[in-house]
């Protein structure tokens, strides 16, 4: 409800009804403190689910860029559509919920970027490449699933006739081009 329609529009009476408590009859209380609290609760839940990250994605050392790149960018863009609720309020509703805005930006946009940055780090070290910039590559590799995501959740999922693979694929050629050219550019610095 939040998400749709929008945090203070949505009423304690609304968030009632929907959880099966008698509207208005203050049951919401007996749980949370306020609406802020439950939603506090929902992001810590939704944090709970994405902690086993490291558990699902193999971060030794790098074998296989491309795979590597493929499977965090559909694993990637299978997780911002799990967030989509938690993103949209905090498009809609982040200055006037600084806290929740802060909590998000902490706890999944921050580590989105630095596993990004890890990723090119591992492969930097195992294949002594240097990136120029490698943060910044990290932050353009990143924000491009995040912008596709975004914008599928504005317009709808066929805002484009491009489905999430193969903006994946898309995605990894040129993260590999990338890589090639810093590779290159490694190679005439020897």
């Amino acid at each position: 409800m939040f998400s749709t329609q929008g945090f203070g529009a949505t009423s304690i009476a609304q968030i009632e009804q929907a959880a099966g408590l008698s509207p208005g009859s203050g049951a919401l209380y007996k749980h949370f403190r306020s609406k802020e609290q439950l939603l506090d609760v929902a992001l810590a839940q939704r944090l709970q689910e994405i902690t086993a990250l490291p558990d699902r994605l193999d971060l030794g050392p790098l074998s296989d860029l491309r795979s590597e790149l493929t499977l965090i960018a559909r694993w990637g863009l299978a997780e911002l559509e799990r967030e989509r609720e938690l993103a949209l309020i905090v498009m809609k509703e982040g200055h006037r919920l600084p806290a929740f805005k802060d909590a998000f930006l902490a706890a999944i946009v921050r580590p989105g970027h630095a596993l990004a940055v890890e990723v090119l780090r591992r492969y930097s070290a195992s294949h002594d490449v240097k990136f120029e910039d490698i943060e910044a590559l990290g932050a353009v590799l990143c924000s491009s699933l995040v912008g596709f995501a975004l914008q599928g959740f504005m317009f709808g999922k066929g805002f484009l006739d491009v489905s999430d693979d193969r903006f994946a694929a898309a995605h990894v050629e040129t993260a590999m081009a990338l890589v090639a050219q810093n590779e290159r550019r490694s190679d005439e610095h020897l």
